[in-house]
């Protein structure tokens, strides 16, 4: 038998037709797949500041409820960098915390290599001296904090520091360190009481409307 004829095949019309639909399928899949993907990432992200927020709530109870330093003054008082004091909290040594740049310190969607893919809000160490408009206050311990639940703890950094300084924003124009876009124009928040949020930038900071989430007095 002719098995051109004996209908088991495929012709080379029926066969390129297939392989169009095939084709047009894995269009117009592809941006759910990827939407799917950087989901994935974005919750594994914030599943691993959650861990790095109780990392820090523990390191703030056993120093009677101060934080956890950055660069920006650890040095200036004799302190480690808040990723060094809380690696051992995070099954880390201090000694050998830059292990930690590889896993819970990187975001998966952060395409940057060996940095620190998250940073401290710089209001937590800030004194006097310094003009953050909110002399004399300052907010070394969580328990000066009026709204925990409403203060940003740490963020998505996409500076080459290991903090965020919004005291140095005056409008949404001088956001520059924080990657508020990271996750699809969002990012991953953890506040002070150790809840994680993923927000727009509106949400955390908009001084024309109000919302100021950094600076623990503003916080509502």
């Amino acid at each position: 038998m002719n098995p051109s004829k004996s209908g088991l095949g495929f012709t080379l019309v029926e066969l390129l037709v297939v392989i169009a639909v095939v084709g047009t399928l894995f269009v117009l899949m592809l941006p759910a797949v990827s939407a799917a993907r950087e989901a994935a990432r974005a919750s594994k992200c914030a599943g691993q500041m959650r861990e790095i927020g109780v990392a820090v709530a523990i390191f703030a109870s056993e120093n009677r409820g101060a934080f956890p330093r950055s660069q920006h003054s650890a040095f200036a008082h004799g302190e480690r960098v808040w990723a060094r004091s809380v690696a051992p909290y995070l099954g880390e040594s201090d000694a050998r915390w830059t292990n930690l740049l590889r896993t819970i310190y990187h975001c998966p969607s952060d395409a940057r290599k060996g940095t620190l893919s998250y940073g401290l809000n710089v209001y937590f160490e800030l004194g006097p001296e310094d003009d953050y408009g909110g002399k004399p206050a300052t907010w070394r311990s969580q328990h000066d904090i009026p709204l925990p639940a409403r203060t940003v703890l740490f963020a998505e950094n996409v500076s080459q520091t290991d903090h965020i300084m919004p005291n140095d924003w005056a409008s949404v124009a001088d956001v520059a360190d924080l990657a508020h876009t990271r996750h699809s124009g969002s990012a991953n928040y953890v506040f002070v009481d150790g809840h994680v949020e993923r927000r727009v930038l509106r949400d955390v900071f908009e001084p024309a409307r109000g919302v100021d989430l950094w600076h623990p007095l503003r916080a509502r």
